[in-house]
């Protein structure tokens, strides 16, 4: 029992004298790489030692610590005892440079040790073993709508975070901004939702405050950050999985912004700058002397308080003692920018009598209009009565006093300026509503338009040939000089009937026979009754001997001595052309190949029917001013919504009013719904810079990138040629060129009747090259904007779940993911759910909610 007794002794003497060679102080681990701006854990190890109170470390530049926890751990190991106490450190590198902790002394309980220095790369490790940076998982941006302001102006600025989803675990901290020299408010508390960009779900924060700089210049404020919690994997399994973990800070850009001098100041400006309210209140009105008058001031609104330090100065007789207790500031919690200022001062009346305090004014610069204001009270009439005690006047009665209240906040000392930078254009913000109501042009279905440009191409040329054809025909009938004739007959009969004298008779009866021989188409001016009656006989056999004694007695009347007529003579000439029968014009005859051969090869065109169509900015009932009440005077956007929803559904290409709508929903932070709508202004009115502007805002903040969309608000290639016109604008130069083919067509036909000179060919050549380019300009324009030129397009503003058949019933049903952004064409309806047809010929059923139509 000694024996083992003495044993025992010896071993533990020997690991107590090899315990104590072990004593260091060291960093775990000693080198390596760190993540630029990730935390990771170093860990000052103290082997068989304690620290003698809280370690001091040396500043190292480009790495920052956190506050460290502590840990300790005793082990033995082949009958030698061991402790290390840790400091486990959260350390974060601020630079993409190396870092080295230097060796330094550190005080233990067994004395002062030095701790060898340690050398760590930094780079951009990826998250977790995803290979992805933390740029691609995770964005920040510090933003505000304002890019240039006046100086003490209050702006906005807006903090958002975006996040992958799948990775993002919680936020590691509050945002971090270093705004000075803007004075700022505190951060709203996040909210963080969901939304779907290109197929990814994102959790975006958004976080907001106000700022105010007091001097002018141009600022590159300094970047803003925050950590976050990465989810890179889990580790265990079953019911003890949890997940793995890494911290990463996100940072913004700087954020730009230019601080304008402000215009020159009115005397009485004391550096006011927002909106305010001033009121003055005077109680009693009426008072006996050494009764107290209190005159109160309050100036509130919102504006740059820091830098507002007190009221202006009253006015008021030195027959009142004055009492000035100090002013009282209320600020609105959690904010410097909000607030009121009062000031209460007592006077005292020491003589009866009528006082008149005079008006105060107040001067202050309105950042929105952009120039100083001055608000003043109303002046008040104080009555004072006798009193029962006299209160001694003060010295100099009589003489009026100034006074103000000392300020109890003193103006702060002007921030060092930073360094000049250039400024940023501002980003892109909403436009304002617009008041006008006006249409679109809503694009035709492919049928119609094909059987418009058609018929549009060839129905005047046809129906200005077969005119040119009957002309031609009527002007070459055989019997129209016949027909000329007969009625030039009847007039010469009725002349001879009235003639007074006997010239006037004769000359009726030459022009009778000249007649005559135009209707019996005698070959002769001055026949023989033989070659008159052989005339007559060939075109009305029973009418030759008739015609033939007409003829005699009216050549012996106008050739004999006896230069009298029959008595009879004028009422048988009148009887025997009563029996003559003229054949009319044929119509039919039109269609003869010689009035048709002049331009036969016309009869290849078709024919054109144009229809009316609407036109392009065809001025409505305007409601764009009941808009913008609730929109802009009233900020009630729920209720601008309601209203915009109401035209558009009376009329659905109202392109204004579909501008406004989006403007509703996107201040509602419904940018998908808002895209959507402003989509369909583009395609009304696509030239128009507030739908372009509408265009390119909705896809940079929905985060719904259909490429058609993209590229029409880039205006690259094909597609700056596309957006020069809408979809139903480049149908109706369809329309016109096949209209300009059809006018080269007409002046083809009009040369070949002989109705213009030589002009016509080069004329027509030119216009049907012309209408070809016109028309593949519209076709291709046309092809380029795809699906959004059917009057049936619609948007899918929000991700659904496109099904084969239109029930949810069905569980077994296929069905496929439908993003937010796509464009398809409706197809028809069935009790809340609507058939989609997509450009590569598939097809399904969605919710009709789910849906927003471009056009209708």
């Amino acid at each position: 029992m000694r024996q083992s007794k003495l044993l025992l002794s010896f071993v533990l003497v020997l690991f107590l004298q090899g315990a104590s060679f072990a004593q260091s102080v060291r960093w775990d681990p000693p080198g390596g790489q760190l993540g630029f701006n990730q935390v990771s854990q170093l860990s000052l190890v103290f082997d068989d030692c304690e620290p003698d109170g809280p370690p001091a470390l040396p500043k190292v530049d480009g790495l920052q610590f956190g506050q460290p926890s502590q840990s300790s751990q005793t082990s033995i190991v082949n009958f030698k005892m061991s402790r290390t106490f840790s400091f486990v450190f959260p350390v974060r590198p601020e630079k993409r440079a190396p870092v080295t902790i230097p060796a330094f002394n550190i005080k233990t309980d067994k004395g002062t040790m030095q701790v060898p220095a340690a050398r760590y790369t930094v780079g951009d490790t990826p998250v977790g073993g995803s290979g992805l940076t933390v740029s691609d998982v995770a964005t920040a941006t510090l933003e505000t709508p304002k890019r240039s302001v006046w100086a003490g102006e209050v702006f906005p600025v807006n903090y958002t975070l975006d996040v992958m989803r799948r990775y993002f675990h919680s936020l590691g901290s509050n945002v971090e901004w270093a705004a000075a020299p803007a004075v700022t408010d505190d951060w709203t508390k996040p909210d963080p939702g969901e939304t779907i960009v290109r197929g990814e779900r994102r959790v975006v924060s958004i976080q907001s405050t106000r700022a105010s700089i007091k001097q002018p210049g141009i600022y590159s404020l300094k970047p803003a950050a925050q950590m976050i919690n990465l989810m890179v994997g889990t580790s265990g399994f079953g019911l003890f999985t949890q997940p793995n973990v890494e911290q990463r800070q996100i940072e913004t850009k700087p954020l730009e912004i230019t601080v304008k001098s402000l215009p020159p100041a009115p005397p009485d400006f004391s550096g006011a700058v927002g909106t305010f309210t001033f009121v003055s209140k005077v109680v009693p009105l009426t008072a006996a002397v050494g009764e107290p008058v209190t005159w109160t001031l309050e100036l509130a609104g919102t504006g740059n308080w820091p830098d507002v330090t007190g009221l202006p100065q009253r006015e008021v007789s030195s027959d009142f003692q004055v009492v000035q207790p100090k002013s009282k500031r209320a600020m609105k919690d959690g904010t410097l920018f909000e607030g009121t200022l009062t000031e209460d001062v007592v006077l005292v009346p020491t003589k009866p009598g009528t006082y008149k305090l005079p008006p105060v004014r107040f001067s202050y610069f309105d950042p929105e209009s952009g120039s100083f204001k001055t608000i003043a009270s109303e002046p008040v009439t104080v009555t004072v009565t006798p009193g029962s005690a006299p209160v001694l006047p003060p010295a100099n009665s009589g003489a009026p006093v100034q006074f103000s209240l000392n300020p109890t906040n003193p103006a702060p000392s002007a921030p060092a300026l930073p360094a000049a930078v250039t400024p940023l254009p501002p980003e892109n913000l909403p436009r304002d509503p617009i008041n006008e109501s006006s249409t679109g042009r809503v694009p035709l279905t492919t049928p119609r338009l094909l059987l418009l440009c058609i018929l549009a191409a060839l129905l005047c040329p046809l129906v200005l040939w077969l005119v040119l054809a009957a002309r031609r025909s009527r002007t070459l009938d055989p019997q129209r000089r016949r027909r000329e004739a007969l009625t030039a007959l009847f007039a010469t009969l009725r002349a001879l009937r009235s003639a007074k004298d006997l010239p006037a008779a004769l000359a009726g009866l030459r022009a009778w026979q000249t007649e005559t021989t135009l209707l019996w188409e005698i070959p002769h001016a001055a026949p023989g009754a033989a070659l008159v009656q052989t005339s007559v006989k060939r075109l009305s056999k029973d009418s030759g001997s008739a015609w033939n004694t007409l003829w005699a007695e009216a050549d012996r009347t106008l050739h004999s001595r006896e230069n009298s007529l029959p008595t009879d003579w004028i009422q048988r000439a009148e009887a025997a052309l009563q029996a003559v029968k003229v054949p009319g014009w044929n119509p039919l005859s039109l269609l003869a190949g010689r009035h048709l051969l002049p331009f036969l090869f016309s009869v290849l065109a078709l024919a054109t029917l144009i229809t009316p169509i609407s036109a392009n900015a065809t001025t409505t009932r305007t409601f764009g001013e009941d808009f913008t009440n609730r929109y802009t005077r009233d900020h009630d956007f729920v209720a601008a919504e309601k209203f915009a929803e109401g035209i558009i559904k009376e009329n659905p290409s109202n392109w204004p009013m579909r501008h406004n709508l989006g403007l509703a929903l996107a201040q509602q932070d419904r940018w998908a719904e808002a895209t959507a709508h402003w989509t369909s202004a583009f395609l009304l009115n696509a030239r128009s810079d507030v739908t372009r502007w509408d265009l390119s805002l909705g896809v940079q903040r929905s985060g719904l990138a259909n490429p058609t969309l993209v590229e029409l608000s880039r205006a690259e290639g094909r597609y700056k040629l596309a957006r020069m016109a809408t979809p139903g604008e480049w149908q109706l130069a369809l329309v016109a060129a096949a209209l300009l083919f059809a006018a080269a067509v007409i002046v083809l036909l009009l040369q070949g009747y002989r109705q213009i000179s030589g002009w016509g060919k080069p004329t027509a050549l030119s216009a049907t090259l012309l209408a070809m380019v016109l028309a593949a300009t519209a076709t291709f324009s046309l092809h380029t904007y795809g699906q959004l030129a059917d009057p049936a397009a619609i948007f899918v503003w929000k991700p659904t779940v496109l099904r084969s058949v239109p029930t949810e019933a069905d569980t077994t049903q296929k069905t496929s993911a439908l993003s937010a952004g796509t464009i398809a064409v409706a197809e028809k309806s069935f009790f809340g759910w609507t058939k989609l047809t997509f450009s590569g010929g598939q097809s399904g059923w969605v919710r009709t909610e789910d849906l927003i139509s471009l056009y209708r």
